[in-house]
């Protein structure tokens, strides 16, 4: 099966339902043109729940080839991420996992997602299910300028909300990733871009954003349609931070809510339960970005 009866409730919701259908690029393997790109990159994005249900996405970096194609249904990762980030518990054999393998430079992407099947000392064995790439829209280009190590301690905590300078942080955002979990059918972690400004806080327990014309295939709001746990990562590609952010999704549909946002088809509201900053976790160093033609400009409102 294509899609699960949630991404077509909300396919038919959208009127993009035969469009969807005849979506073919949706692979059970990982096809040779995909392999030698995640072997490529050298970070690769994550997405899973906890066994208390809580979702969370992550980033992990390494040297390029730490993600091994072993065969086209199986992924060796020779990473974790840091012992006391969130996803760490994640990673246990038999919890769905979605991946993405991106490459901002040249607005690539490639999305994995399957089971973990094995749990080594320098890293995990991931079985995939379904394999698929997205167009590039939305997605700012970015190209690492060298690797290097933090510029100081690597270290996480937790966060009991969301303070100012976070705010401020996540309301400049062009960039952030979205994880998403259906108990039944997988986990799944997606790319979501736009100009500063288009990801907004209603308060220091509230972010709000839109959801723009995509590939129509609704995998993420899919998942939350039933299961609205979800998991929000974003990186501050200046400084090397990370924050990940758990928490719950509703959808909105309405008209005055869509047009807080030029070229919104629907916004998605998020209810923070959790949050975690990681100090110095992004060990790279890039150049300004080049940002993506799509994109629609961000409506003047909101909060900083």
């Amino acid at each position: 099966m294509k899609y699960h009866p949630d991404e077509i409730r909300i396919q038919e919701r959208a009127g993009v339902r035969h469009i969807a259908d005849r979506k073919s690029d949706i692979y059970s393997s990982i096809p040779l043109v995909a392999q030698s790109f995640l072997e490529a990159q050298p970070y690769f994005i994550m997405g899973a729940a906890q066994e208390n249900g809580s979702v969370w996405a992550t980033a992990i970096f390494d040297n390029p080839g730490f993600v091994q194609v072993m065969d086209a249904r199986t992924l060796q990762i020779h990473a974790f991420p840091i012992s006391n980030d969130p996803m760490y518990e994640c990673i246990t054999e038999g919890n769905h996992l979605g991946t993405i393998g991106i490459d901002f430079s040249t607005r690539r992407r490639m999305r994995t997602n399957g089971i973990v099947r094995k749990k080594e000392t320098d890293g995990f064995v991931l079985e995939v299910h379904q394999v698929y790439s997205n167009c590039p829209k939305y997605i700012q280009a970015r190209e690492i300028i060298k690797s290097n190590e933090p510029s100081g301690d690597r270290r996480g905590f937790a966060l009991s909300s969301l303070t100012e300078d976070v705010l401020r942080w996540i309301h400049h955002a062009d960039t952030f990733f979205i994880a998403s979990h259906h108990p039944d059918f997988g986990a799944d972690v997606s790319h979501r871009g736009g100009m500063p400004g288009f990801v907004q806080a209603e308060d220091d327990h509230t972010i709000v954003f839109p959801d723009y014309k995509g590939n129509s295939m609704f995998n993420t709001l899919g998942n939350f349609l039933s299961h609205p746990q979800g998991g929000l990562l974003f990186l501050d590609f200046e400084t090397g931070d990370l924050l990940q952010i758990s928490g719950t999704v509703e959808i909105d549909w309405g008209t005055s809510s869509r047009n807080r946002f030029a070229g919104a088809e629907r916004i998605l509201r998020f209810h923070v339960e959790q949050a975690w900053l990681t100090l110095n976790g992004m060990p790279l160093t890039w150049r300004l970005p080049d940002y993506s033609p799509a994109n629609p400009l961000p409506t003047k409102s909101g909060s900083v």
